[in-house]
């Protein structure tokens, strides 16, 4: 049953949405020119992860504007904010990401950051202004509904990962959370179409350090020396091989080194290199077996070649996996909310990570990609491009798809 609890009917449970549905899409239609230009001032103003002070006292001056009690503040950047509405015996939390990435912004627009090297590359701040959007609707209809609103303004979703501080915090508590929604924006979809994934959604990350020790020698005489440059070389190229020959074809894994250095003259056979890069997966039995080829490909190249090495892993995100139960209903509000032609069921997760996770870890939950995309205005950029940008228009898509979804989990 969909928005209104009072319905019996198909016709009537219709009939209920339809009025909500109106209610809900006037307001964020009056709201509109105001969330444009928080998303601008957001956008001209990026801070990084745990720097999101002008960002968080923005979000608070909002909230007290709206008459929204602020609970908690978490690491001095995270936000909790409560929305009562009538006694109900559920809360449902929703989450926005604030900060953003270490990129030089290239578009030219008079909202381009004013913050040298610091952008919003990743779309958060159309993340936190749908979920300010989201609160003033919820904040106007608090008497329609029956329950708590969770409003969760998370710091540090592109470094430390600030999921894991607020729940750590309790965030997720007094009164506790049933479930949560989060959406990101998505610029292989179109303003206007969103996606589904059931079950896995994101994969998991680890930083990999694998450090090649070998023995100096003068470049003419290299049979003096143990080489670790030629080490890391081998390792580097074999590592490659548990992809395609270590793992079943129906499993999904990505290896990636982006950093090798070491050596210290061109005519010294090093004695050190250290490589760097990411392992992502997509489940735990793939993720620990993976770890444990690596460590044993990479000990026995080195041993061969007289080397050593030390093998350093640091985990990352865990693999974000939605509740079904959460996504079929937030499937279907979307589907009475835009068409089914809108509404892309995705066959494949991604190999990105999401901090997410650790909400979706937590309670049962769903997270969903917003369409930011429009070639008619040549808004197309990937996420984590110096030119990435959104149609607006999706900014009215999120706040109505997070209130009617909400009210309906309600």
């Amino acid at each position: 049953m969909h928005i209104l609890a009072v319905c019996k009917s198909p016709k009537a449970r219709l009939g209920g949405y339809i009025v909500m549905h109106e209610k809900v899409k006037k307001i964020v239609d009056e709201i509109f020119p105001m969330l444009v230009s928080i998303r601008r001032d957001l956008h001209q103003h990026p801070e990084l992860g745990l720097e999101e002070y002008r960002t968080a006292n923005k979000i608070i001056s909002y909230l007290s504007q709206w008459q929204i009690e602020v609970t908690d503040k978490i690491n001095d950047t995270s936000i909790v904010g409560l929305i009562k509405g009538n006694p109900g015996d559920k809360t449902i939390g929703l989450r926005a990401d604030i900060d953003a990435l270490p990129i030089q912004e290239e578009n030219e627009v008079e909202y381009a950051s004013v913050n040298p090297g610091k952008m919003h590359a990743c779309g958060h701040d159309v993340h936190t202004t749908i979920l300010l959007g989201a609160a003033y609707v919820l904040q106007e209809l608090k008497d329609e509904y029956q329950g708590n609103v969770k409003l969760l303004f998370q710091q540090a979703e592109e470094t430390v990962g600030g999921a894991k501080t607020m729940i750590k915090a309790k965030c997720l508590e007094n009164p506790e959370v049933d479930h949560v929604l989060g959406l990101h924006v998505c610029p292989s979809l179109n303003v206007g179409e969103v996606g589904f994934n059931y079950g896995q959604a994101y994969g998991s990350s680890d930083a990999l350090t694998i450090d090649v020790f070998g023995k100096l020698a003068h470049g003419a005489y290299p049979s003096d020396g143990v080489d670790a440059v030629l080490i890391a070389s081998h390792i580097v190229v074999a590592l490659q091989s548990l992809i395609s020959r270590n793992l079943s074809p129906f499993e999904s894994a990505v290896l990636s080194f982006g950093i090798i250095e070491g050596g210290s003259a061109p005519n010294v056979v090093a004695n050190h290199v250290k490589i760097t890069g990411t392992l992502r997966t997509l489940n735990k039995h793939t993720r620990l077996f993976m770890k444990k080829r690596l460590f044993e490909v990479a000990d026995n190249i080195a041993e061969a070649y007289d080397g050593e090495i030390k093998v350093t892993i640091e985990p990352s995100y865990d693999p974000l996996v939605n509740a079904d139960t959460v996504v079929n209903e937030v499937k279907q509000v979307a589907t009475e909310f835009l068409g089914l032609d809108n509404i892309k069921v995705l066959k494949h997760p991604s190999l990105g990570v999401e901090d997410f996770a650790y909400f979706a870890e937590a309670v049962p939950s769903c997270f969903y990609r917003l369409g930011i995309a429009n070639e008619e205005k040549e808004i197309k950029s990937a996420l984590h491009e110096s030119t990435f940008n959104i149609d607006e228009e999706a900014i009215k898509v999120g706040v109505c798809l997070q209130v009617l979804a909400t009210l309906s989990l309600l």
